[in-house]
């Protein structure tokens, strides 16, 4: 199982350029410490998200960095150009030395981004996979005529080429169809943040249920932090999760949808709690789900905490899992 760094950009202070270099010490850090794996949202219209930009944030961590594998997290297809997203894919993957990994999404409730980027969203899914297949075949054919429902390219040629043939590409989804054509393909299945573990097992299950050579990588985010205690755990990481569960709150109410974000089922659905009960979960988790790569998100706008608490995983509790899984 790898281990990778989730980035949100969060800004709570709204600077733009103190968000930005604080999410590069992460990664630097994580690179630092041993993850195998950095993985970046990407968010449209949120002063408290500030990732739109996705494919130029991987880029940038590409010369910042040497080793780590870089993933989007999830490049929004439906409000994109593919073909701009296939250039951009190549030279991210060119400059990194093949250390690229694509995770596509359709995008999440969030009306505006379907608004304002002309996407209906009874429309997205069908576009996101039709942007994929354009985009596979831009990135590996010397030539492509295609002609699609939303994109058509007639005998064009795209430069650079990847060094990766394929690049490793994941998706997003838990629609039964996207799923199927993930397994198809052999794309990877990504999990966001607060998807139920039992909700990953049907996905799983759908993806094998596809054919006998058909199993998933899966990719799971989750929320995390760990200290000596349980409680001293929850007393760091609650201002955190209550102030997302506010904000989440506040995003749903208006759009007339209310949604709960409790804190607390959020912090169920999270890894947080003492090393020695995070090794065991972590543990539980790969068993259950046979995890590729977890992915990290430390709950907490502390710069310094949020350090730490990749160092706590490295020297904590990685160990105790690696000695459990061997």
């Amino acid at each position: 199982m790898r281990i990778g760094v989730f980035c949100t950009y969060e800004n709570p202070v709204r600077d733009y350029k103190a968000c930005f270099d604080a999410q590069t010490r992460l990664v630097r850090r994580a690179e630092e410490v041993g993850f195998e794996e950095a993985w970046v949202a990407e968010h449209h219209f949120d002063d408290d998200a500030v990732s739109p930009s996705i494919l130029t944030l991987l880029s940038y961590l590409a010369g910042v960095t040497s080793r780590v594998r870089l993933g989007s997290a999830a490049v929004l297809l439906a409000f994109r150009n593919p073909i701009q997203v296939a250039e951009d894919v190549a030279t991210i993957d060119v400059l990194s030395n093949g250390r690229f990994d694509f995770g596509v999404a359709k995008g999440g409730p969030f009306p505006a981004q379907n608004k304002h980027f002309h996407a209906a969203k009874e429309e997205s899914r069908d576009m996101t996979l039709e942007a994929l297949e354009l985009i596979e075949r831009l990135l590996y054919e010397d030539r492509v005529t295609f002609s699609g429902a939303h994109f058509h390219v007639d005998d064009l040629a795209l430069y650079p080429k990847p060094l990766q043939k394929p690049i490793p590409t994941w998706i997003a989804t838990s629609t039964p169809s996207a799923i199927e054509y993930a397994a198809r393909k052999g794309f990877g299945l990504m999990a966001a943040s607060l998807v139920p573990i039992a909700k990953i097992e049907q996905a799983a299950a759908a993806y094998r249920a596809t054919g006998p050579a058909a199993d998933p990588r899966l990719a799971l985010a989750r929320f995390y932090y760990a200290a000596e205690t349980r409680e001293k755990a929850l007393a760091e990481a609650l201002p955190f999760i209550a102030r997302f569960a506010d904000r989440m709150r506040g995003i749903f109410l208006a759009q007339n949808a209310p949604a709960s974000f409790d804190p607390e089922e959020i912090v169920e659905r999270s890894l947080i709690g003492s090393y020695e009960e995070l090794a065991e979960n972590i543990v539980g988790i790969h068993r259950r789900l046979g995890v590729g790569s977890l992915l990290l998100k430390p709950a907490t706008t502390n710069e310094a905490l949020a350090l730490a608490s990749l160092d706590d995983f490295a020297a904590k509790i990685r160990p105790r899992i690696e000695a459990a899984l061997a």
